[in-house]
């Protein structure tokens, strides 16, 4: 008898561990998502302008899901690949200056957020990474490397070059992290073809 009781009683005490736990999480999470999803905002925010700094807004157009999804299935690549938001970049006189792609691809690591600004003329605006999660000193280079390379160029096909791009379609690897570099490259990719196949010409 002596043990029963003992159970209920550490039951009971579990139970009252796990409910003041559960309350106290609950608590912090509603005190730390409003701050959280501020500077979540405040990220996106500074990429799009970082791709379009002469554009004073950021107009949200809906995404043709199933022309994503056809562009998708079009390469094995792409499988780990997502266009998340996708806004026309606009001037004082509002003025359609481009688009901006936000963009997420399956790195070596973590998904690798980032925005890619093409402008209507077909040529890459822009790059900038939101989020990136890789190894420190080899695929957290993206930044570095990888990005320049993308500027002011067509939009086109990106294929990546280990040993050292030849051409304007090449982008040249970051050393050691070629997973990270078709990571980016390949997300590009979808991007312009999204680009090429539902934006161009205007919505």
């Amino acid at each position: 008898m002596n043990d029963t009781k003992q159970m209920i009683k550490n039951a009971f005490v579990l139970f009252a561990i796990t409910l003041i736990a559960g309350v106290l999480l609950g608590f912090v999470y509603q005190i730390t998502k409003e701050p959280i999803a501020y500077q979540q905002q405040l990220a996106l925010d500074k990429a799009n302008q970082a791709v379009f700094t002469d554009a004073t807004t950021f107009n949200e157009i809906e995404i043709d899901t199933t022309a994503l999804s056809e562009i998708i299935a079009s390469d094995s690549n792409y499988s780990k690949i997502d266009i998340t938001n996708v806004l026309e970049a606009t001037d004082d006189s509002g003025n359609v200056l481009g688009y901006v792609l936000q963009l997420s691809s399956m790195g070596y690591g973590d998904d690798i957020e980032f925005a890619l600004g093409i402008t209507n003329d077909g040529v890459i605006n822009g790059l900038s990474i939101i989020s990136i999660n890789e190894t420190p000193g080899l695929g957290m280079n993206a930044e570095k490397v990888l990005v320049p390379q993308f500027a002011s160029k067509q939009a086109t096909q990106f294929t990546v070059n280990k040993n050292g791009a030849t051409s304007d379609s090449e982008i040249t690897a970051i050393s050691g992290a070629t997973i990270t570099s078709n990571a980016v490259t390949r997300a590009v990719n979808v991007g312009v073809a999204y680009f090429e196949n539902v934006l161009k010409g205007g919505q």
